[in-house]
Order: C-alpha cells, then structure tokens, then sequence
C-alpha cells in the first residue's frame, strides 16, 4: 500500500466519522483489489506461456534427434549405393562373375536405400526427398539396362558350361576384353553417365541440412 493510502487510513482511523475518508478509502482497496487479480492474472499467463513453451522445446528437440538419428542412417546407405556404383561403372577387376555380382549389389544397395526413405519420409525434408525422387526415376531406367546385361551374361554362362565361367572366354584375357565391353556399353548409358552427380547431390544435401541441425 502507497503512503497516501497509509496517510488516508490513518486518517480514517482518526476521524472514523468522516465520510469522505471511507469513500477513498474503500475506492483505493477497490483499485488494490483490481490490481492485485491483474497480477495474479498476469502471473498465471506467464507461467502457462513458459509451461507451452517447454513443452514445444521438448517436442522441438525430440524431433531434432530422430532427423539427425535418420539423417545418419541414410547418409551411410547413399554412400554405400554411391560405392557399388562406382563399381559397377569402373569396377577394379573385369571379370564375368564380379560383373554379375557387382550388379546385383547395385540393386539391392539401390533397394535398401529407397526402402529406407520411404519408411522416414516424414523426417526429410522437402529438398532431400525430391533428390531421392530424382535418383529414383534415373535407377529404374539404368535398372532395366543392367538387368539386360545379367540375361546376357547367364545366357552366355548357361550356354557354355554353367559351372565354370572361365571356359567361357578360353582365356583370362579373352574374359577382360568381353567384360570391359560390357562395361563400356553400359558406361554409354546417358543416365548411367549423370548417375554420380546426382548421389554427389544427394549426399550433399543430406550433409548440410545434417550440419544445420547439430551445430
């Protein structure tokens, strides 16, 4: 309470048959009254904002940790499928058999990649998805070039001797030259050719929304 009140309260005390003084006194109890619910008031609304507010920065975190936890994971398996199709594409070894091979581990590196996305969509963003959507489209198409290339490499193997390829090309040069063909052919492919850089995009993109979210 002021020093006026102080003083007016003394004074009803004093003069308690003034009615003057009650008047004053009882508006300034009114205005103390008012006051004192637009504190509490205030007061509450402060301590809801702050009770919401951790709550959203709970929620907020617990999202940033299963987009870094996603991120992780999927960046390892992009990595991998980039891997396989540099293999693929300049494989170290040319040879029937890892030809065959490397193909299949494209594929299937390819599928546990997609499966992945998939399942986390809601955790990537809108950039990362229309990458993988981009990757996506491209692989179906260099699909059905290398899955053309597994028909001819069994129908060769299953038309010579289906239990040992070396016999199919006499010698182990004869094997290199065929195979580095092969490669090559597939090498001619105008999606195979800009595959790479779109993994490189990819893995970009997935590396600096992965920064921002841990820095």
């Amino acid at each position: 309470m002021t020093d006026s009140s102080l003083e007016l309260t003394k004074n009803v005390i004093v003069n308690y048959k003034d009615i003057t003084s009650w008047i004053l006194l009882g508006i300034i109890l009114i205005f103390a009254y008012v006051n004192y619910r637009k504190d509490a008031a205030l007061a509450e609304k402060i301590e809801s904002f702050k009770a919401e507010l951790t709550k959203k920065e709970i929620k907020f975190t617990r999202h940033s940790e299963l987009q870094i936890e996603c991120l992780k994971n999927l960046y390892d398996l992009v990595v991998t499928l980039h891997f396989s199709f540099v293999n693929l594409s300049n494989p170290p070894y040319k040879k029937h058999e890892l030809l065959q091979k490397q193909i299949e581990t494209f594929q299937s590196d390819f599928d546990k990649t997609i499966t992945f996305t998939h399942r986390n969509k809601i955790l990537l963003t809108d950039e990362i998805t229309a990458q993988i959507r981009i990757v996506h489209d491209k692989y179906r198409k260099i699909y059905e070039v290398c899955r053309e290339e597994i028909f001819l490499l069994l129908s060769i193997q299953e038309f010579n001797d289906p239990t040992n390829t070396y016999y199919l090309y006499i010698t182990t040069v004869g094997e290199e030259k065929f195979i580095k063909g092969r490669i090559e052919n597939l090498n001619k492919n105008p999606d195979i050719q800009t595959f790479e850089a779109d993994l490189l995009k990819l893995r970009e993109l997935i590396e600096n929304y992965f920064k921002t979210l841990v820095s």
